[in-house]
This record gives structure tokens, sequence and C-alpha cells, in this order.
């Protein structure tokens, strides 16, 4: 482990586990688990194009045949990790209280930090391989204190082959291991190094070492149940990791003593012990061994590669018949020789003729039934795993299917897949909450974190940072304000679910549901195109077009303004005839007999006032007009560039979509 703690002796309810006890743990489960490994070990070989022993490679040289190998366990297992690239997830996480909703982005950025830095993604894409192929893999989630004193989060990937654990375990997630643990071979002066504050360090490797004899071994993994290397002077250095009592306790040790110990420095979200690895197998079977897919591959592969060369020896192969007359004065052994070569010389004696006495015979027969054999074994891998139909090679049969229709037949063809992807998002929840874990007991001083997802500006969430002091900042200079993304005021008293957020299996649905509302805006329904824009997938740059599209159009404006200058013209010329009118009219009140020509004052302002409102309310339809008229201009913008949006989408599929393959022949 990377973290640095004083030693202490591990304790379970008896007292102290003494080195003994630690060694027989670990060699129990490397006893339980030595065929299971020897096994994984074949699939890894069978991966990497090694499916042929020394003794069939020397057979095949001694006929002058070459080896063949149609690898096609490496095909399904390059498919898998491919699929699970374009799947890269996201943690996301949830508040459990409402006084934490605000906080509860914050928490994902530093999720999402931690992933970023520690390069979660390519040691996901090893630990499926190793789950695809051995059937085991692991994450440590540790911390580390950087040059300046904080306290890092640190991932490290475990190699299947360095990983042991209680072979009583059932469990494909390994949760009901008493114990976990790594090994490792390590040079004396490095592993004196790493334990140079345990005095008693030097005088336990020297013990490990003096423990064993001289062997031949010279690789990085010695044989079997070998503690060290003299010769090159290597010991093994063991990480285990019990539970007693729902605590976790570790111990460092190599034969010779144990190295450190103590109880477990983390801390779960119930305030627990925490262990540091999390472990995920791809399958269990009933003697608790684990495997991968490539397990079942085996048979049918090994059925592919014999029934070829078998087919192929066969139609190389003559027999020769004949009696005794045409063998008279022949060596067998000879003849046979000299039938088997391509340029054999055989001498007939007499009057003997190819077809009397002396013929060549080829067994086609065999080799025929030998092709049928062998289509039968490519049938059924074929149908194994990711079949051709989820990888894209037919579609329903035919060889000619359209490229959605391949698309669908891939998303069925995926059911068969569904464990094995389950168990890898079992993976990411475990790691992510231990991280989560990680962050909550060791980021107690302020802590900024760049939010690396924004495209136009770079911005901050501040971790343990008071809320107070940033608005004070913000209000003395606001360019903070814009750069900081969120606060959270204690990270330690912040508890949150996680969940993770995956990329889809495939654009079809969001693209079919996108080309659904693209219809719906042409038949005349209103929908907003920004709606349009953020339901189109895999479209890069949305933010930016959104923000491009609420920008006015500057033409359509400053006509706009025209229109409205002309007609609040009008609208003051009208009221300036009506104040005439009115003058006037107070005027004509002024004679002795007002009544006549105040009737008709108060009937020509009468018919202005009418015409005022008519002129008003025509003012408002045409700028009613003029605001439906630039929206129409705008929606029909945003069509022509959803329809070029579509078209480069099609583009992108044609191009992701693999071409029907043709069926291949027998």
């Amino acid at each position: 482990m990377q973290m640095t703690i004083q030693a202490e002796e591990v304790r379970d309810n008896d007292g102290k586990i003494t080195v003994n006890e630690l060694v027989q743990m670990f060699e129990a489960s490397e006893d339980a688990t030595q065929q299971a490994r020897a096994a994984s070990e074949r699939d890894r070989d069978y991966h990497d194009n090694i499916q042929l022993t020394a003794e069939e490679l020397k057979t095949l040289k001694k006929r002058g045949q070459p080896p063949y190998i149609d690898n096609r366990i490496k095909t399904k297992i390059d498919y898998l990790v491919g699929l699970e690239k374009q799947q890269r997830i996201n943690p996301r996480a949830l508040p459990r209280t409402p006084m934490h909703e605000q906080d509860a982005d914050s928490a994902s950025q530093a999720l999402n930090y931690v992933a970023d830095e520690e390069n979660f993604d390519y040691k996901r894409s090893a630990i499926w391989r190793n789950l695809l192929i051995e059937g085991a893999g692991g994450m440590a989630v540790a911390v580390e204190q950087d040059q300046n004193g904080y306290w890092c989060v640190r991932l490290r990937r475990i190699a299947w082959d360095r990983m042991f654990w209680d072979p009583h375990s059932s469990e494909v997630d390994f949760s009901d291991a008493t114990y976990l643990g790594t090994v490792q071979w390590m040079d004396y002066d490095d592993a004196l190094s790493m334990y140079r504050d345990n005095e008693e360090a030097g005088d336990i490797l020297d013990a490990t070492i003096s423990s064993v004899a001289v062997t031949d071994t010279y690789d990085d993994k010695p044989k079997f149940n070998q503690w060290a290397d003299k010769k090159r002077k290597r010991v093994r250095v063991v990480a285990i990791w019990i539970k007693r009592d729902d605590e976790w306790f570790f111990a460092e040790f190599t034969k010779g003593g144990i190295l450190k110990s103590g109880p477990s420095p983390y801390k779960d979200d119930q305030g627990k012990g925490d262990c540091e690895l999390i472990f995920q197998s791809a399958y269990v079977d009933r003697e608790n061994n684990r495997f991968g897919l490539v397990r079942e591959l085996i048979s049918l592969q090994d059925a592919i590669n014999k029934r070829n060369s078998k087919a192929l020896h066969q139609l190389n192969t003559a027999q020769i018949i004949t009696n005794e007359m045409g063998l008279a004065g022949q060596d067998v052994e000879k003849l046979r020789r000299e039938a088997a070569r391509p340029d054999g010389v055989i001498v007939l004696s007499g009057t003997d003729k190819i077809g009397d006495n002396f013929q060549f015979n080829t067994r086609t027969d065999l080799a025929q039934a030998q092709f049928l054999l062998l289509q039968e074994a490519k049938n059924s891998i074929d149908l194994k795993g990711p079949n051709a139909t989820a990888m894209g090679d037919k579609a329903q049969g035919s060889a000619a299917a359209s490229g959605k229709a391949i698309i669908a037949s891939q998303q069925g063809g995926m059911v068969s897949l569904g464990d094995l992807l389950d168990n890898l998002r079992h993976l990411d929840k475990r790691t992510f909450r231990a991280i989560w874990c990680r962050i909550r007991q060791f980021w107690t001083g302020e802590k900024w974190i760049r939010v690396t997802d924004d495209e136009q500006n770079i911005k901050w969430v501040g971790v343990n940072v008071d809320p107070r002091m940033v608005q004070m900042q913000a209000q003395q200079n606001p360019q903070i304000a814009e750069m900081v993304s969120g606060v959270v005021r204690n990270v330690a008293e912040l508890d949150c679910d996680i969940i993770i957020d995956e990329g889809p299996d495939s654009v079809t649905p969001a693209l079919e549901q996108w080309q659904a509302l693209v219809e719906l805006a042409k038949a005349g329904i209103q929908i907003p195109p920004d709606v349009l824009i953020t339901a189109a997938p895999n479209l890069k740059n949305k933010k930016a077009l959104l923000e491009k599209m609420k920008q006015p159009n500057p033409m359509q404006q400053m006509a706009g303004q025209l229109e409205m200058a002309d007609k609040k013209a009008g609208i003051d010329k009208t009221i300036a005839e009506t104040q005439k009118i009115t003058v006037e009219t107070q005027q004509l009140g002024m004679g002795e007999d007002p009544r006549g020509p105040m009737m008709e004052a108060q009937a020509r302002m009468t018919e202005g006032q009418m015409k005022l409102a008519g002129i008003a309310a025509k003012a408002e339809a045409d700028q009613a007009n003029a605001a439906l008229k630039q929206r129409g201009q705008t929606l029909d913008n945003a069509g022509k560039e959803l329809d070029l949006i579509g078209k480069r989408l099609d583009i992108q599929r044609q191009r992701e979509t693999p071409p029907p393959q043709p069926a291949s022949a027998a």
C-alpha cells in the first residue's frame, strides 16, 4: 500500500497473527488456485496466438507442413475491448439530503478530477481484458502525499497474476472473502529502501533469502512456492488484507517476518475500516475457480486448427495401391518417400502401367469430412460470446443487409453479454465509492479542482471552501464569480450516492428520436430549435452552437427597428392631429352658440381617437407579424442547419457501421 503509517501487529480475537499464519494463508490460496491459474495462463496463450504445443509444432515440421492458426478468440476479445472503449463512463454524485443538493455537482467534479488524473479509463480497459481472458482483475484505491504535503487519491491496477484471495470465496465480486492480497517480486535493495522505517527489515529479508536453496530460476515469476531467489537476490513480498468482525487489517510480509502491519487506515461511508483492494471476476465455477470468456472457446479453437491441418495433410498425402507384381523389385519405403514428394520419381518395372498393377489414391472423402467438421467448428465458435450478428458481420442471415438492420441486430446480439457488462459496472461503482470515501477522509484542507469539460473558459470547483469568502471576493473582483463553478463547505459532511453515466450501446435510438423531432418541426409543430440541437446525438460543440443561435441577426434586428420607427412616426402624427382637433374644439367652445361646433368637434375628436386606436392596433399587429417573421426565419435557418447535421450524422453512422461481410466459404 502507498500510505505510510506506523507498524503495528495485526490482531484478531485470539490475539496476534504470526508470520507463519500469514504465510499459511497465502500458500493455501496459491495451492487451491494452482490448476485454475494454469488454465488461465493457457487462455492467455491462446489469445496471444500461442495455440500449438511444442510436440505439435515438431510433427508439422517433420511433415513439411506450415502451422495453421485461425485465431478467432483474439478477434472476439478485441471487439469487446473496443466496445468498452466506446462506452466510457462518467461518475455522478446524487445528494442524500436536501441540504447537499447544490454540493452534489461539485462532488461529481471531484470524482471526475480523480478519474482523469489517475487515467482511470486506461486502467479500466486493462482490467476488462483480464476479466475476459483470465477471468479476474482488480484495482487498488489508496492515498499518497505529494511534494506539497497534500493527500492525493491513487488508483493502481492489479494484474490477475499478482492477485490472491480466500479460496473459499464463491462470489464474483469477492464480497464473501475473509482476505484479499497481492504479491510482487522485489530486488533486495528496493525492498530494503521501501521498508526503511522498519529497523528489522534487513534481518527479515536476510532470513527470507537464507530460508531457500539456490535455484535455477531467473525469470520474474520464480517457481511455485518459492519465496526468494538467492542468485538474483530477489524476495517475494506479500500484502494481505484480512477481515475480522467487519473491520479490515493489513500486513506486508515475507517468509522471514512482518515488514508492516496495522488496522486499515481507510474508512468507508459507515465509518468502518475499508479495504484498499477491489477485486472482480467474470465467472465462478462450483469449485470457486475464476475464469473468463475465453475458457469456453478453447475446445472450438482447437477443433478449427486441427481440422484444417488434418484436411491439408490428407490432401497432400497419396496412397499407393498395388499388388505383388507391381512391387516386384521395388523398395517399399523408398517408394513411399518418392510418392510423398511433389518431384518424386517412381520407376515401374516391366510392362506395368498406372491403373493396372499400380495406382495412386488420395482420400478426398476424408478431407471433405474434415472440411465439414471445420465448418461446423467455425459456426459454433461464431455463436459464442459476441457472435457475428453482434460484431456486425451479418444481420438476420443476409450479407446485404442495410446499415440500420446491422445496428439493430448488433443490439440484439449484445443481450448475451449482459452478465459480463454488469460485472464491469459493479466494479466501476465500487471503485468510485471508494474514491469518494478517500476524498471525504483525506481532503481536509482547501482544494481547488479545475473543471476540464468547459470548452470556452476554465472554471474551478472549491472543496472545503467557505462560500461567504468566495462571495466577498466576487464582489471585489467580478471575474472570480465567473471562474468559480461551485464550492463545497465541508466535503467530510457531504454524503451522496454514486451512479454511473455510461455511453449508449448505439446512437441509433437517440438518432431516431431526433429525426422524429425534425419531422414534427417540418410538419408545422413548433419545436424550439434549442430542443432539436440538444437532442442531436454525437453533435460536437452543442453549447457553442446554442449560444450562437441565441444571438440576434444584425440585419433582421436593424430592419425591425426601421419598421418600428416608421410605425412610431405614424402614431406621433396621429397624436399631433388629435391634439390640434382638441385645441380647435376648445376655441369653438368659447363662442355664443357652442352646441353646433362643439358637437362637430366632438365627433371629429372621437373619429381621431378611433383612428389613433386603429393605428395603434395595426402597429401592434405589425409588430407581432414582424416578430413571427423573424421567428420563422430563425426556424428556417435552424432547419437548414439541422438538415446539414443530419447528413453529417448519416455519413458518420455509415463510417462507423462495418460493411456487410460475405459468407465465408467452407
